[in-house]
């Protein structure tokens, strides 16, 4: 029965008084006995249709609602994972991705009893729909409910259990046809079974309603003649990060000391020029190689980047590529043609001719930079490069903001210190009114889980399936993960004006 306006007027009630029960310093017992339990009440569900704490992967589920059947092939339909309203479920998301992996749930609810996040498992790729604060969870429970509710978890079996026993008809078929035995269909009550049509809608089309729509390409070198403030490691995973938003992202690795090659898991002798493949030296010195010949693609999960790998032999093209003609521009008119959404430029920490290429092939650069004294310093070098350049190109080189990483989150004091002298240093150069520092919600921390992944060759994302790491690793991962998140949805709205992937 659909939710008319009493009935939504009464549960807004009902939910505000199951909201009151709980309090900050409520612990996460509280939350599962009086909020989530009453929560399920209001959804349809019995205390029967659900266990609490189930030991999966060595630890504990909170709840899972719709117990499998060990007579039918299905999943389970909700898993709720509980925190206290102290903890930010944003760090325990790793957590409840791999609860709905291991046990197929196809929903999922992490909830503090202040915040709850919906995530929906689709060929075991792990999505957050919808999050909701207690006031939006009132204002729209009617959607809540739709996705929750008992009635949908019946009708979702339902039509599960429907298209497996056609399924089994169709394979029965099959075997009675190859055992040449069709009389054998008659043991079955075929009127009992309703032709089912084979084309269904998925999943992926009923939950995913925004068509992709064609966006601005970017070509953006990140850029700081400082080395140490974390050039490579923000180019690896707010590419990552992009990606996991929808962009699709190319990478070019056009530093000699190919750490972004390496961070990304790939040896540059090993699996690039030992495998006969090409790298960043010959897109450069070789007129007929195109962009396609030197893309190595990356995957890992549902993370994928197509990277242009970086070579030592670059150290000593310095020569070569001065007496190239018009060499300042061989990458730009190599990526005059490509299909991605954003491609992240990497270069040496220099002011030498591979920089010159790289910022020649941009169309905007992004600074990353500490929160220190020297780092700060270095913009005002960054700034006057960025009009060198400017100045031989046809069209404008666009500084789109700077970028905080590594900041240490207890040196408040320090921070804002820092802060106010990367002003004056702006000020001085006169890009205070062009260049952007961007939201404190994008900086992202010094946590030594941002070193460990890079050592290990993969990004961020890759750590919730790293099984050598610890619990705490991997919340610190999520805490890291959710910056760089919003570094990636900031930098997708100031550079397409798309507002949809920022919350």
């Amino acid at each position: 029965m659909p939710l008319g306006a009493s009935m939504i007027a009464d549960y807004g009630s009902t939910l505000q008084n199951i909201f009151q029960a709980i309090a900050p310093n409520s612990n996460e017992s509280d939350v599962e006995q009086k909020v989530v339990v009453p929560l399920l009440h209001i959804l349809g569900y019995s205390n029967t249709d659900w266990q609490s704490q189930v030991v999966i992967l060595q630890s504990k589920l909170d709840f899972l609602v719709g117990q499998p059947d060990s007579a039918l092939i299905k999943p389970a339909y909700l898993i709720i994972e509980v925190k206290a309203p102290s903890k930010n479920i944003a760090h325990s998301v790793w957590q409840i991705n791999n609860y709905m992996r291991h046990t197929g749930s196809v929903i999922g609810l992490l909830t503090n009893g202040y915040d709850f996040r919906i995530l929906y498992n689709y060929d075991k790729k792990i999505t957050t729909i919808v999050e909701y604060s207690q006031s939006t969870l009132i204002q729209k429970y009617r959607s809540f409910y739709k996705i929750l509710s008992k009635k949908t978890y019946l009708n979702f079996t339902s039509t599960l259990y429907k298209n497996q026993q056609n399924i089994r008809l169709q394979f029965l078929n099959l075997i009675s046809k190859e055992v040449q035995q069709e009389d054998m269909l008659g043991l079955f009550n075929k009127a009992k079974t309703s032709p089912i049509p084979t084309q269904q809608p998925s999943e992926e089309k009923i939950l995913v309603s925004e068509t992709k729509e064609e966006s601005k390409s970017m070509i953006i070198t990140v850029f700081n003649n400082k080395g140490g403030v974390g050039k490579t490691t923000t180019t690896i995973n707010l590419a990552a990060a992009l990606n996991k938003l929808g962009k699709r992202v190319l990478l070019i690795d056009i530093d000699a000391q190919a750490n972004l090659t390496m961070g990304l898991g790939i040896d540059p002798l090993d699996d690039i020029e030992q495998k006969g493949k090409k790298d960043i030296t010959h897109l450069l010195t070789e007129p007929r190689t195109k962009l396609e010949d030197t893309i190595t693609t990356t995957n890992w999960g549902d993370v994928q980047l197509d990277l242009v790998p970086s070579h030592i032999r670059l150290s000593r093209m310095e020569t070569t590529l001065n007496q190239t003609v018009d060499s300042d521009r061989l990458l730009a008119k190599k990526l005059k043609k490509h299909d991605y959404d954003f491609v992240l430029i990497d270069p040496p920490p220099s002011f030498g001719k591979v920089n010159s290429i790289s910022l020649m092939a941009s169309s905007a650069i992004l600074i990353p930079t500490q929160l220190s004294a020297y780092a700060i310093r270095a913009l005002e070098y960054v700034l006057d490069r960025t009009n060198e350049i400017e100045q031989l190109k046809d069209e404008p080189l666009p500084i789109l903001g700077i970028a905080v990483s590594m900041y240490d989150q207890k040196s408040s004091n320090y921070n804002k210190s820092m802060v106010v002298r990367l002003f004056e240093i702006l000020e001085k150069s006169g890009g205070s009114n062009k260049v952007e520092l961007f939201p404190e919600s994008t900086w992202i921390p010094r946590l030594n889980i941002v070193s460990i992944c890079q050592d290990k060759g993969y990004p961020l994302y890759q750590g919730e399936f790293d099984n050598t790491l610890a619990s705490q690793e991997k919340e610190a991962a999520q805490k890291v993960l959710e910056r760089y998140t919003n570094l990636a949805q900031h930098l997708i709205k100031i550079t397409t004006g798309d507002s949809k992937n920022n919350g």
